[in-house]
């Protein structure tokens, strides 16, 4: 079976549900109310300038009123069914009517043409090339019509030339309009294939990010898992005791392993994209104030950020306010968040007693603080850089204070970025 014709399929893509709304048929509708905008200010103008002229201008008034009701018709329905610029044919045949009783009433004229004009232009909006027959039937009945005025009338020589010159506009208007169109939808479809290009890098990057945090905790989890479940059979007839302690490994193991899951699920809902990150970080502080009992305070600046830097620096918050409550002793924490450049600088601080922090974050892993470094890594992978001060690095002040520069907004080059 032949599928649709190119013609047809064209039609039927301008009104796919998920796309007109806001894509080709919708700027095509725009077009064609600019268009009829035009036509009736050009008609309101031809008749004010005849009035002056017209020593009888109760014809003139009547055709001027058969053309501003059909174009304010044209346009309300345009206006509020978009989708209706799809049904070129009504539009040909009701231009064509009206126009036919425009030149019968006035026996030709100023606003039959300017009003003809206008009709080639809708037909080029709304059914692009396709109009060309329309064209042709206008140009040669507005070429009866010059021929029917200039038998009528005396018309002088000069205005007669001008007559005959204006039905070849007919073709020229429609070409613009159908080139005006074919131009829109092609910068739609462009910025319609962007967009889903840029969906598609989104979700490939989402999709490693969650790849990644089901590495780094519950697939470490589970593996630890495993080996100690592996371990059980043996332990079981050799060493009861092992046995008893393996068993109860693997069941902390996987209540860890429910609990890494359910915190990053949680994380996922958590994070609202139609928030800030400002607003965003504000929720995660407001939450772990209310969870723990603590004090937090936030100075936020509106920084705008990419998708894997907004989740990396979301979950150094978060890591580090786990880390206050847990280990700090402290009653108050700062949050501070500030654009610097191409960058921004997240500042984490709190009143607690503070540790002794190495030169190398790496060797915390060695004393249990896996936070710390989980958070200097989350920042490498966005190409930022985190330092910890606490102790003696910050002499009277005491406390400990957590500071992140990363890049901010759109991902800069990586001769820009603040560098590991």
């Amino acid at each position: 079976m032949n599928g649709p014709s190119p013609s047809r399929r064209r039609a039927r893509e301008l009104v796919e549900p998920q796309h007109w709304v806001g894509g080709a048929t919708e700027s095509v509708a725009g077009l064609c109310q600019f268009v009829l905008l035009l036509r009736l200010g050009a008609t309101l103008m031809l008749v004010v300038a005849a009035v002056l002229i017209e020593p009888d201008p109760q014809t003139l008034l009547l055709g001027t009123l058969v053309a501003g009701i059909v174009t304010a018709a044209e346009l309300a329905v345009v206006v509020r069914h978009p989708v209706a610029v799809v049904r070129w044919p009504v539009f040909v045949l009701v231009e064509l009517a009206a126009g036919a009783a425009i030149a019968a009433l006035m026996q030709g004229g100023p606003v039959f043409f300017s009003f003809s004009c206008g009709s080639a232009a809708v037909f080029g909006v709304a059914a692009g090339l396709r109009a060309w027959p329309v064209w042709v039937v206008q140009t040669v009945a507005a070429y009866a019509v010059v021929a029917w005025i200039i038998r009528l009338d005396e018309v002088p020589a000069t205005l007669a030339v001008y007559l005959t010159g204006v039905p070849t506009l007919y073709v020229l208007v429609g070409l613009a309009s159908a080139t005006a169109r074919a131009a829109v939808i092609r910068h739609v479809n462009l910025a319609r294939s962007a967009l889903e290009a840029i969906e598609r890098s989104a979700v490939a990057a989402e999709r490693t990010r969650v790849a990644r945090e089901l590495h780094d905790s519950v697939e470490k989890t589970l593996r630890g898992l495993s080996f100690a479940a592996a371990s059980l059979p043996q332990a079981v007839q050799q060493r009861p005791q092992l046995a008893a302690e393996l068993a109860r490994t693997v069941a902390e193991g996987a209540r860890t392993a429910a609990d890494e899951a359910r915190e990053l699920l949680g994380m996922l809902r958590a994070d609202d994209l139609d928030a800030t990150l400002a607003q965003a970080i504000e929720r995660a502080c407001r939450e772990w104030s209310a969870k723990s009992g603590l004090r937090a305070d936030t100075d936020l600046s509106d920084v705008a950020a990419d998708l894997p830097v907004r989740h990396e620096v979301l979950r150094i918050v978060r890591e580090a306010l786990g880390n206050v409550a847990r280990h700090s002793g402290a009653e108050h924490a700062w949050i501070d968040l500030v654009r610097e450049g191409v960058n921004l600088r997240l500042t984490i601080r709190d009143d607690g007693h503070g540790f002794t922090v190495p030169a190398d974050l790496d060797r915390l892993s060695a004393a249990g603080h896996y936070g710390v470094v989980g958070m200097a890594e989350r920042a490498r992978q966005i190409g930022g850089r985190l330092r910890v001060f606490s102790g003696e690095d910050l002499g009277a002040v005491g406390g400990t204070q957590v500071v992140l520069w990363a890049p901010a907004g759109v991902m800069a080059p990586m001769s820009d970025r603040v560098r590991t």
